[in-house]
């Protein structure tokens, strides 16, 4: 009889995000991490090794999110801002390429360009495989062009982290989700010996990770033969197409709001229904889409794409001046109140979150590890009936998922 594994009762509970910091910490021959029918990347549990354990529980970002980066009272719905713009990169090709203005990946050429790091962590796909998402090291522009667009699936982000850390003294910058960012620096603050390693963190603006069962759902709807290739989900334009080629290279493409609004976003991981950080808190340049408003809605007609950056630190705003000043990137100031125009789903749940972590103690009788983050005082700006609703759905949600 195996001994309890904290790390299979974290994933039991739906809270576990694949990230692939339990498979490092207690190595592949306890913890290994897999692929599952549900489309969402699980921990197998092969031995327990009980202080390997002790420290995925501190570290694990599925319920261990700790700001670091203080704010004021009148801050506590985005967090701290430094500095706040909208923009884009003046390299047409990777404005292209990326999901919005093409900031993120503009951050990492120019930070490998100037010599602020001698690497890129990042994301990147396989054309020929789209379950096949992993952490890459990039060196160059075209390195970095190539992890360019959002990718609205699962990856595995930290399975290999001891190995790239350990292999030399290379400085890098890190770009990744939330979450991610939120595991890089429980990461850290647990083996402090690779903090200086890290020269920059750049966060996505993020709304959630589907499950590939979504991605496959997309697929599915069209007369396609499989396998399927060169798949991505945005980029190309803003905010660009699902789009992909068939066995007999034939080219589907599917709308962004039908893609990500009536699909992707159905196949959430709970844990991202209970995310108390969608939009970079603790990173220090927070990127998303600076959505232009029609009726009060973000327009998702196609026209050139501008990102919306929030930067948090002094560090971040430093390295966007002087990318602005070397004519990289374009920059135009933003009022905060912009932000909540922009990305109203994002005011929504860091104002209702509350809400469904009441539910979710009510129900499984366990409170998260979310700290200095604001999440039941900014419920004063949602109204009461909002709140209900969410902690309705959010009850209804668990029990069925219990009976299910």
């Amino acid at each position: 009889m195996m001994n309890s594994s904290v790390i299979e009762k974290i994933d039991k509970l739906g809270l576990c995000l694949g990230c692939g910091l339990c498979e490092s910490v207690c190595g592949k021959d306890a913890v290994e991490m897999e692929l599952r029918e549900d489309g969402f990347i699980h921990p197998k549990i092969k031995k327990v090794i009980p202080e390997k354990e002790a420290i995925i529980n501190r570290i694990c970002p599925g319920t261990n999110v700790i700001n670091d980066i203080d704010f004021e009272p009148n801050e506590s719905v985005w967090g701290h801002v430094d500095k706040l713009w909208s923009g884009f990169v003046t390299d047409t090709e990777v404005r292209t390429k990326g999901s919005s203005g093409g900031i993120v990946s503009a951050l990492g050429i120019y930070a490998l360009r100037t010599g602020l790091v001698d690497g890129v962590m990042q994301v990147g796909g396989d054309a020929n495989d789209y379950e096949r998402n992993s952490l890459r090291v990039s060196y160059t522009r075209e390195d970095v062009v190539k992890c360019a667009s959002s990718r609205y699936a699962p990856a595995h982000i930290f399975t290999e982290i001891f190995n790239i850390l350990d292999k030399d003294k290379q400085t890098y910058l890190f770009i990744g989700k939330p979450c991610d960012i939120s595991a890089l620096k429980n990461f850290l603050n647990e083996f402090p010996q690779y903090k200086d390693r890290f020269k920059l963190t750049v966060s996505i603006i993020c709304a959630g990770m589907p499950s590939f069962n979504g991605t496959a759902a997309i697929i599915n709807e069209f007369d396609a033969e499989y396998p399927v290739k060169d798949l991505v989900y945005r980029g190309n334009g803003w905010p660009g197409y699902f789009s992909f080629k068939d066995k007999k290279e034939k080219l589907y493409r599917k709308t962004y709001n039908d893609s990500w609004g009536k699909v992707l976003n159905r196949h959430l991981k709970l844990r991202c229904k209970l995310c108390p950080d969608g939009i970079g808190i603790q990173a220090d340049i927070a990127v998303g889409d600076a959505w232009e408003t029609t009726d009060g809605y973000p327009d998702f007609a196609e026209k050139d794409g501008q990102s919306l950056i929030i930067s948090r630190t002094s560090v971040g705003s430093t390295i966007l001046r002087q990318a602005e000043s070397d004519q990289f990137v374009v920059l135009a100031d933003l009022a905060v109140a912009k932000i909540k125009l922009m990305q109203p789903y994002q005011f929504n749940r860091r104002t209702r979150l509350g809400a469904r972590l009441f539910a979710f103690y009510l129900r499984k009788g366990v409170s998260l590890n979310y700290k200095n983050l604001a999440i039941y005082g900014n419920m004063s700006y949602s109204k009461p009936i909002s709140l209900l609703k969410e902690f309705k759905g959010t009850y209804t949600r668990l029990k069925k998922r219990r009976n299910a």
